[in-house]
């Protein structure tokens, strides 16, 4: 029978006075009074200090509450009461793991496991501490030992993949995953781990039926979205994939690969002659993002109409920061290889000339660095996007770096360079004589400059030299190129048709320009 405190306590929760004092207090924890249970907790623990389960309960209060060093001492007193017990060594362990104490939290776990060893959670976070300490190989051994003392623990199935995964065992992942949801069909995690995995694997298909399932199960799931969008464009299904990429970007709407994918479905249709279809998804997607610059600038490239001389800061600034970490590694996969080609065909025309001022104009996340060091003297790089140029710092090529739109950096200063590289600068640029002109003022005399520019189709239409392709970038007719550069006083050593990326598998025809100032 409970005292008259405990009485009070109960009656003021609402609750009969013949209830058992514990369970009342984890009931009113589960409505969410963590007060009244504590409260509770307390007086009961007043009168019996050795009942364990009033201490487990207070501990658990203590750890919802993030109170730490109560629930430590809370669940150390469970210990001590139930040293056979495994419950208190595992909120031990997890109450030390949430604070960052993995090896007190190794410790509480492996103390259990002496007088509790086929007991499977303790395994299973032994696991988890180890994996944040980096030790894959003793996660995946202490997930396989949860497993053999408890094999329909899905969840164990669920992070041996994950650490199958980042240890590059990519078919072990795939099968661990795939025994989780054997087990629970709708995890949804384990749907959506498998999904990326599959795509890791180019196993598109799979990966879009896995991605289906998980957003059955959870229809805002950013990852399963962003891997949908992915695989229906990898095998082709670009209305379905523009339909997911819009429904995600709702979800995300500053995710910067999703922008990339909803670009890149456009194009796609645009490719397979659906433009009415593309046009359709570009106008939703412009009115559902009116005030984002990288949804107006692809919209108009699908829609056409009025062609601005060039892209808008706005849109070139937020397209590259957002872009900024993942922009190597999406070119690598598009074959890039501009800037070598680029900075080869200048550094032999030099002749063995080296102690050179070099402007990197445009010089993103610095990959033409490494090819103009050598000749350099002094190597600027400019760039409108503070994400890139933070990029291109890490490489400790550069003697300085600029945050500036090109012109605005060209009008301020009054520095001569003997080279200037563009390496794909122009493509957002659709008038160039005022931009060379600019250039040549800042150019050495007999300096070079060397720059690419998309080569725009035959029949492409054009009456400017130029137009705003699918792809949200210029493309440029041979001719224009070749008077903007007489214009502003350059002369073409070189004038070479190549590509330097693909698209969709294909390569991407362009300009590789050579010109000498004066």
């Amino acid at each position: 029978m409970a005292n008259s405190v405990s009485d009070m306590l109960l009656q003021q929760a609402g609750i009969g006075t013949n209830t058992d004092p514990v369970a009342a207090a984890n009931a009113l924890a589960g409505q969410g009074d963590l007060d009244g249970a504590q409260r509770i907790l307390q007086d009961v623990l007043k009168r019996l200090p050795s009942h364990v389960e009033a201490w487990f309960r207070l501990g658990q209060i203590h750890a919802q509450r993030d109170e730490f060093k109560p629930a430590v001492q809370a669940f150390k007193r469970v210990i001590g009461l139930a040293p056979t017990a495994p419950e208190g060594y595992v909120h031990l362990g997890n109450a030390y793991l949430r604070n960052g104490r993995t090896n007190q939290a190794l410790q509480a776990y492996r103390d259990g496991l002496l007088s509790n060893p086929t007991y499977a959670l303790l395994h299973f976070n032994v696991g988890v501490a180890l994996k944040q300490t980096g030790d894959l190989a003793g996660a995946i051994e202490s997930y396989q030992a949860a497993l053999s003392f408890n094999p329909s623990y899905a969840q164990a199935y669920f992070s041996l993949g994950n650490a199958y995964r980042e240890n590059n065992q990519l078919q072990e992942a795939e099968d661990t995953y795939r025994q989780a949801l054997a087990l629970q069909p709708n995890y949804a995690a384990a749907h959506v781990n498998l999904a990326g995995l599959l795509t890791m694997r180019e196993d598109y298909p799979a990966a879009a039926e896995a991605a289906f399932a998980a957003l059955q199960l959870s229809p805002d799931q950013p990852d399963a979205l962003r891997t949908l969008s992915l695989s229906l464009h990898k095998i082709g299904r670009y209305a379905e994939g523009a339909e997911i990429a819009a429904r995600a970007l709702v979800v995300s709407p500053n995710d910067t690969m999703l922008q990339y994918h909803m670009g890149e479905m456009l194009y796609g249709l645009v490719r397979n002659g659906e433009t009415a279809k593309a046009r359709e998804y570009a106008e939703r997607w412009k009115a559902a993002f009116p005030n984002d610059s990288v949804a107006q600038h692809m919209a108009a490239a699908v829609l056409g109409g009025q062609v601005p001389e060039r892209a808008g800061d706005g849109y070139v600034r937020e397209t590259f920061d957002r872009f900024a970490n993942d922009f190597e590694k999406v070119l690598g996969g598009l074959g890039y290889r501009v800037p070598e080609l680029l900075c080869t065909a200048i550094t032999d025309q030099l002749a063995g000339r080296t102690g050179l001022t070099v402007l990197d104009a445009g010089c993103g996340t610095g990959l033409c660095a490494p090819f103009l060091r050598s000749v350099s003297k002094t190597l600027v790089g400019v760039d409108l996007s503070g994400g890139m140029l933070a990029k291109a710092q890490e490489r400790k090529i550069y003697d300085a770096l600029h945050e500036a739109e090109l012109g605005a950096f060209l009008a301020a200063t009054q520095d001569r360079y003997d080279i200037i590289v563009a390496a794909d600068v122009f493509c957002y640029f659709g008038a160039l004589a005022p931009s060379f002109t600019t250039l040549a003022a800042r150019t050495a005399p007999q300096g070079l400059f060397g720059f690419t520019v998309e080569a725009m189709p035959f029949d492409a239409g054009s009456n400017d030299g130029y137009r705003l392709g699918p792809t949200g970038r210029y493309q440029h007719d041979a001719g224009y190129v070749k008077g903007a550069l007489q214009q502003a006083g350059f002369t073409v050593i070189s004038f070479e048709d190549t590509h330097g990326r693909e698209e969709m598998g294909q390569p991407v025809p362009c300009f590789m320009v050579l010109a000498k100032h004066g």
